[in-house]
């Protein structure tokens, strides 16, 4: 006997009205700039002016026709989706590897190795419709979470790591010393080359639309522009082409681990690698323990701070059955 439970999901009409105010002043923003600018250059602010002129009446024809609704079924959970949201997104209770409440707001954030859904409890009716949600999805998935606290969503996964890490500077210092090692004349072709793809992305169009329309834009002026524009992007390119690694913190669960970076996360599950295998190099006098997971399209690289976490990792991976590979080699190493 199914048991599908079905709630109103949709953005309450105090978030309407902001979406309309932000969209329908940008949009007069950049109509503003077109008349402006004018020519050429016009372009740009006339479509984004149109763009969020028609977003500014989407978000309230979506508001009254198109009604969103989230469904809590006996193996998985519907997301709408889409414009209209009548594309579905399901996720089933079996790939949510953990739980956390959300920051700013009273809401789940469900992690998966595909990346992380929320239910925010401003799209339900009221709250105790999301306070039953929250109790199906907590009992569905048989995690106990704690109630809703502000500030805590890192701190408030369910369940928590049972093992953490940081990759150590030396790694860092390892990855950039391999970059910068290359030879100088080779750096400087790829970053010509990068320099010339950037240019053409911009002059190409601009010419062939020139030359069709006649706008009679100044070269001088465009070129003053677009040069700029180029070398600062060549610039981002050449930074992390010789800091190809970041400060990654790890932190492992039962049946997988994040891969934290900045701003970034990556979910993993153990059941995503076909093997795995670590390698030693050494640099600066210190031996660096480096785990290789063999992914469908690459190779997967973790450095271990130490011995004993390199130990219990291992450990983890034969009792999930994930099989050695010895001729695993570090993506680094296999580039020209």
């Amino acid at each position: 006997m199914s048991s599908t439970l079905r709630y109103d999901y949709d953005l309450p009409w105090r978030g309407v009205a902001l979406a309309f105010a932000i969209n329908t002043g940008i949009s007069l923003i950049a109509a503003h700039c077109a008349k402006s600018i004018g020519g050429f250059f016009s372009i740009g602010p006339i479509f984004l002016s149109v763009a969020f002129a028609f977003l500014a009446l989407w978000v309230i024809v979506r508001r009254l026709i198109f009604s969103r609704v989230l469904e809590l079924t006996d193996d998985a959970i519907l997301f709408p989706g889409g414009f209209s949201g009548k594309r579905i997104n399901r996720l089933a209770y079996a790939d949510i590897m953990r739980i956390s409440n959300l920051i700013a707001r009273p809401g789940l954030r469900l992690h998966t190795v595909k990346g992380y859904f929320e239910i925010m409890s401003v799209r339900f009716t009221n709250i105790e419709s999301y306070r039953a949600a929250r109790t199906c999805v907590c009992s569905k998935t048989s995690i106990l979470l704690p109630e809703d606290k502000r500030g805590t969503e890192y701190p408030g996964w369910v369940p928590g790591p049972v093992l953490k890490w940081n990759e150590p500077e030396d790694y860092i210092r390892y990855r950039t010393h391999l970059a910068v090692s290359k030879p100088l004349w080779l750096r400087l072709a790829k970053a010509v080359r990068f320099f010339a793809c950037v240019f053409g992305f911009f002059f190409i169009p601009w010419f062939v639309l020139n030359f069709i329309f006649g706008f009679g834009e100044p070269v001088a002026g465009f070129f003053a522009v677009l040069i700029p524009a180029s070398l600062f992007f060549t610039w981002i390119h050449w930074y992390n082409a010789t800091h190809p690694a970041r400060v990654t913190h790890v932190n492992v669960f039962p049946d997988g681990f994040s891969l934290l970076s900045g701003l970034q996360t990556a979910n993993f599950s153990f059941s995503d690698f076909s093997g795995w295998s670590v390698v030693e190099r050494e640099f600066e006098g210190h031996i660096l323990h480096i785990l290789l997971l063999q992914r469908p399209k690459y190779v997967l690289g973790i450095v271990f701070p130490d011995t004993n976490t390199r130990d219990q990792f291992i450990q983890m991976l034969n009792e999930k059955k994930v099989p050695q590979l010895n001729s695993l080699k570090p993506s680094w190493e296999l580039k020209p």
